[in-house]
């Protein structure tokens, strides 16, 4: 096994162990929220005009950290590529 398929396997490992905990939380939150639900106290409080619902400010959210990690992705290729040249010439002297 090569150094790439190790490292993808200790990724999909860890996002399994990862997805696990989440499934863990989101069922334990759906059975508190469902408790609670007659609990909270309704609020006269007026709330921001336009205030958007939660979930649209997590879809805002992971869309702008969407972007922002291709960016990255894009700016560490591109220097990785600018020092191919000084990459190949090292590798050249490690096997020599």
């Amino acid at each position: 096994m090569d150094y790439i398929e190790t490292l993808d396997n200790a990724g999909d490992t860890l996002i399994e162990g990862i997805k696990s905990v989440q499934n863990f939380t989101v069922a334990a939150a759906e059975r508190v929220g469902s408790m609670v639900n007659g609990f909270i106290p309704s609020s006269t409080m007026p709330l921001p005009v336009n205030m958007p619902e939660p979930r649209e400010l997590a879809e805002a959210s992971f869309r702008f950290w969407k972007r922002l990690a291709e960016n990255q992705k894009e700016f560490t290729l591109k220097l990785i590529d600018a020092f191919a040249p000084a990459t190949k010439t090292t590798k050249a002297h490690k096997s020599a």
